[in-house]
């Protein structure tokens, strides 16, 4: 579970959608490993022309399931 102080920070800094470079340069992982969290559902995403996307919402509550912080 993330703090509530840094989720709000979170909230206010990260932009509305991310892409798969923004989320890899976040994590600090690899493109194929969050291809692969999409792919297993895990990380709530959807597709338009080619690219992959995640709501921030998503991205947060990804990062809480999985205590990634």
């Amino acid at each position: 579970m993330l703090p509530d102080d840094l989720k709000q920070e979170l909230l206010e800094s990260l932009p509305a959608i991310l892409d798969v470079p923004d989320i890899c340069s976040i994590l600090r992982v690899s493109r194929k490993t969050v291809l692969r969290e999409i792919s297993a559902h895990r990380l709530i995403a959807y597709q338009v022309d080619d690219e992959w996307n995640v709501n921030r919402t998503d991205f947060l509550a990804y990062l809480s399931r999985n205590g990634t912080l």
